[in-house]
């Protein structure tokens, strides 16, 4: 083979390989920005998700101190009060003590 066609066939061979290279290069770049997307996407989700959480925690803390303040009410009258329905520990309306500790 002369050293021109031998030229042109490795000419030939690079242009293959410089489109593969550059589907390749395609591709990954394709799936570079769907993984940014969806980092994005969650990194979104686990801010949302830790606002949820922050709210819920101080709305349990709001009901934790209003349910203390319901039990101080109740141990201050309990005493005053004999023979009223918080007394009974049957009465369906009964606030039982152990329900807030």
């Amino acid at each position: 083979m002369s050293p021109l066609a031998e030229l042109q066939e490795s000419h030939e061979r690079m242009k293959k390989l410089t489109a593969s290279m550059e589907k390749t290069v395609k591709t990954l770049q394709k799936g570079h920005s769907q993984l940014r997307k969806a980092s994005e996407e969650t990194h979104k989700r686990l801010n949302q998700v830790f606002e949820e959480q922050h709210h819920f925690k101080r709305e349990r803390d709001c009901l934790d101190q209003d349910c203390n303040k319901l039990f101080n009410v109740y141990q201050n009258l309990k005493p005053q009060q004999q023979g009223h329905v918080l007394d009974n520990p049957y009465h369906p309306g009964d606030i039982k003590a152990d329900a807030f500790l």
